[in-house]
């Protein structure tokens, strides 16, 4: 059945792509690319959670940008050097540099774009900056409060926006940059057009144009690929990548594990969750090694800890707490659990184990797994709800908040920016951690002595150390990091190795069409 269902849907694109030959001429050369979130405002001060993320590495520049290697490269900036002994960074600005409107990129412009990043998207690193101050039109030198030899790789990612305008309202709706591609037009949420910037200052794209629609269903999304009417496919699924696997030359393909890891967090101001030993036993009564196999087919990784996987932050000596239903039962009855007359429901001061998860109704697989933790509960005698609520609303209950009892969600294993972790792990400020409102005096301790080190031997050491003592307490059970598969239709050829990361789509714009 499925190898006659492969058949026909190769035939299929066969004859669509035939079809596609006449509808969309070879002499077009257009990228089309579907995003999987609506665009919203496409001012990059105002939001960096939207589907406009995917339009900013085509439409303004970035100080510089990771090569393959990860080594940053010039772009905005031709060069920056770092002052240990005086704390300082001075960025000198290309002089060709000019915004879509053909006015200059000064180094006013860049400063105010650091300093509003600092204030909105990058807030994490605004207590690592003192001062910015402007040397020459083309020069900017920033002062730093502690050593921080790579606070670069910590702002390269900012959008430069021109400061005269970037705060208007009609910057949201038709934005200037000084990228590789202009705006053109917007329909919506739904659809962005860009045209190719002829006065780029890396010379103009070999693309005439990109086109971004909105597409909230991935399947439509993949379809639309393999019939041609788009040439980008963000996370497919594996069932479809199987696929397209006899179709492999008809198509790029990217598959990379996320630093973005999915874990089940919980409220530790709760009662229900206050005891180390309860949550610890929650961890060993889910059965991750099913969800990675069967749920997720193969495509993903069990997380372990905060730290990510195969990284060198991450402590490669400890290992994710095991499926042992036994272990779980064992740890609940130290904590005081202990099953009813009825051996139905765990119960303990007459009040039975019994709490809910809440699951952003825009993801259909955490759902699912949602719902498999409440079954793995329930074999314990545990009572899980699920209630599926929009982002924002979940987002409101548990970020620097603790009005939840646990929230299956996603945080960022990315350790080159420390500083976010100290806000994500521990309470800097009176609203709390990020992550719940999550305490613990010795991973405080240890993080902030992490974000002031300067030494990669030891940041790396402590690193090890707060994730050991994270994974012990375990303020969530970390689940597990999904492995991603974006989709390029071959009809456009690559100069360097195809990938939809940031810097990866900043490459894009070197694009040809065959």
């Amino acid at each position: 059945m499925i190898k006659s269902l492969i058949l026909s849907l190769i035939i299929m694109v066969a004859v669509v792509g035939c079809n596609d030959d006449r509808q969309v001429p070879q002499e077009n050369r257009i990228l089309r690319y579907d995003i999987p979130a609506p665009v919203g405002s496409l001012n990059p001060l105002q939001t960096d959670s939207s589907g406009s993320t995917f339009v900013y590495p085509f439409l303004f520049s970035y100080l510089c940008i990771p090569d393959e290697k990860g080594d940053l490269q010039p772009d905005l900036a031709v060069s920056w050097v770092y002052d240990p002994s005086a704390l300082n960074w001075t960025i000198e600005i290309r002089e060709n540099a000019r915004f879509h409107d053909s006015t200059p990129v000064t180094s006013e412009d860049v400063k105010f774009s650091i300093q509003n990043y600092l204030t909105g998207p990058k807030g994490y690193v605004r207590e690592t900056l003192k001062s910015i101050d402007i040397i020459s039109s083309t020069r900017i030198s920033m002062q730093l409060n502690q050593g921080d030899p790579d606070f670069i790789n910590k702002i390269w990612d900012m959008c430069i926006v021109p400061e005269l305008i970037a705060e208007s309202k009609v910057f949201s709706d038709s934005p200037i940059g000084s990228g590789p591609f202009k705006f053109k037009l917007r329909q919506g949420d739904q659809l962005v057009d860009l045209v190719a910037n002829n006065e780029y200052y890396a010379g103009m794209s070999p693309l005439e144009g990109v086109i971004f629609s909105y597409q909230a269903d991935k399947e439509k999304s993949w379809t639309r690929l393999l019939a041609g009417k788009t040439d980008i496919a963000h996370e497919i699924t594996p069932k479809n990548y199987q696929i397209m696997s006899y179709l492999k030359d008809r198509f790029h393909f990217n598959i990379y594990t996320l630093p973005w890891y999915s874990i089940l967090l919980y409220n530790t101001k709760d009662p229900l969750f206050s005891d180390v030993r309860v949550r610890q036993a929650l961890t060993h009564a889910i059965n991750r090694p099913y969800i990675v196999e069967k749920m997720l087919t193969g495509y993903g990784k069990i997380a372990k800890g905060p730290m990510g996987i195969d990284t060198e932050y991450s402590n490669q000596k400890l290992m994710p707490l095991s499926y042992d239903p036994q272990k779980s039962m064992d740890l609940l009855r130290l904590a005081g659990w202990s099953l009813d007359e009825d051996q139905l429901y765990l119960q303990k001061d007459g009040r039975i184990f019994e709490f809910t998860i809440l699951c952003f109704k825009e993801g259909f697989i955490p759902i699912r797994i949602a719902n498999y933790i409440k079954l793995n509960l329930f074999e314990l005698g545990i009572i899980a709800h699920v209630q599926i609520l929009p982002y924002e609303e979940i987002v409101g209950r548990y970020v620097g908040n603790n009005q939840f009892q646990a929230v299956l969600t996603e945080f960022n294993s990315d350790n080159s920016r420390p500083e976010f972790f100290l806000k994500l792990w521990t309470p800097v400020s009176c609203d709390g951690s990020l992550s719940g409102c999550f305490e613990d005096k010795e991973v405080t301790r240890l993080t902030r002595l992490m974000v002031a080190e300067n030494n990669p031997e030891k940041i790396k050491a402590l690193c090890h150390q707060i994730e050991a003592r994270i994974a012990f307490l375990q303020p969530g059970t970390f689940l597990y990091h999904k492995t991603i598969i974006d989709v390029m239709s071959n009809r456009i050829s690559l100069p360097s190795p195809f990938s939809l990361t940031q810097e990866g789509a900043s490459r894009l714009w070197r694009a040809t069409v065959k």
